[in-house]
């Protein structure tokens, strides 16, 4: 049941309550006026009379009736102070109703513009797909495995966090808020920098950070810097990531994983490793193995503590000369040790010629 239900039938009880005691209230005054009227009149009674014990006998008649008359009014003192208090909570359920309604009807618009935005990119994707499908298939290139060479290893790392994910948090009298969380990516970064600088071989690790990435960005960054590993931490899903739009707009542009696979392919120095530090992720394997030798991304969705250990302990695992399968089980088990979940998350895919446990990214010094 909605809250606005709830609170609905709460108000609805009370009005019947009140009802009762207006009724209880009515009744008990018109037995004071009764008792009132009887006294009277016995008192009347007795000042006309001659007769001692007839006077007597009205006076205490008239006493009973004064005693009902006071039972009376202290049982309408009584229900009025009931009618108050029930008036005052029907006041403050009211408001909180007026809230619950209001909160209802944003949740229920921003339910509704997630799933038009849903819907779009549904039938977006499906456009694509019919398009790809009747179009010949795209020359994606296929890179071979090299060894390290004599060089720093060299990383991309790509944030974008153009859309803030909404909770409804019900507070406990009622009071519904909507809060937008933004991914901490900023966070992130800095806690990857602080672990390469603790590791080994700091000095042969490079990282070039690019904030609110864009596609264009990654082609950028792919000219400039020719990266051994291509990161990204943001937003994702099934289909492909949501990076910032180029054109400045306020929603995220959506970029599939085989428009990815397409791009990292389209250099001459196409990446090693590819790392999706984003929920869902990890469906995009697939399209990526066409074009990289191995890809990390996530099974399902983590949250922004694991994605930030998860992140810094990989790279401080690469940073030691590990290889990138004991560079992700790092990751997993200092997950598992700082009680996070998701420590099952991350999962690496890999094409048949290469070997995770012998692909060292760290070239060491003679």
């Amino acid at each position: 049941m909605a809250r606005s239900d709830m609170l609905r039938t709460e108000i609805a009880q009370l009005q019947v309550r009140k009802g009762a005691l207006a009724g209880d209230i009515a009744k008990y005054e018109k037995d004071a006026g009764n008792a009132r009227e009887a006294a009277r009149k016995k008192r009347d009674q007795a000042a006309r009379t001659k007769s001692a014990a007839t006077a007597r006998s009205a006076s205490s008649a008239a006493e009973r009736e004064d005693k009902k008359v006071a039972s009376a009014e202290g049982k309408i003192a009584k229900a009025r102070k009931s009618l108050g208090a029930i008036e005052k909570t029907i006041a403050s359920k009211t408001t909180s109703l007026t809230a619950a309604e209001a909160s209802e009807r944003r949740s229920a618009q921003a339910a509704q513009k997630q799933t038009d935005s849903r819907r779009r990119r549904e039938e977006l994707s499906h456009v694509r797909e019919v398009a790809r499908l009747s179009s010949p298939a795209p020359q994606i290139r296929y890179v071979a495995v090299r060894p390290p060479e004599p060089e720093k290893l060299r990383v991309l790392y790509l944030t974008a966090n153009p859309e803030a994910t909404e909770t409804t948090v019900t507070s406990p009298d009622g009071t519904v808020q909507d809060y937008g969380t933004w991914l901490r990516v900023d966070q992130e970064v800095r806690q990857v920098r602080q672990a390469l600088r603790g590791s080994k071989y700091r000095d042969l690790v490079e990282v070039e950070h690019a904030p609110a990435a864009t596609i264009n960005d990654l082609i950028d960054g792919l000219n400039d810097h020719r990266p051994h590993i291509v990161h990204f931490s943001g937003h994702a899903g099934i289909t492909g990531l949501l990076m910032e739009n180029d054109a400045g707009d306020e929603l995220g542009a959506d970029v599939e994983f085989q428009l990815l696979a397409r791009v990292l392919g389209a250099t001459d120095d196409p990446p090693r490793l590819v790392v999706l530090n984003a929920c869902e992720s990890l469906a995009g394997a697939d399209d990526l193995l066409q074009t990289v030798p191995a890809a990390i991304g996530m099974s399902d969705t983590i949250d922004d503590t694991s994605a930030i250990v998860f992140a810094s302990a990989f790279y401080s695992g690469i940073a030691s000369a590990q290889s990138v399968a004991s560079s992700l089980e790092q990751a997993k088990v200092r997950m598992l040790a700082a009680s996070l979940d998701g420590s099952d998350l991350p999962e690496l895919r890999i094409r048949d010629d290469v070997d995770a446990a012998a692909l060292v990214l760290v070239n060491l010094p003679s």
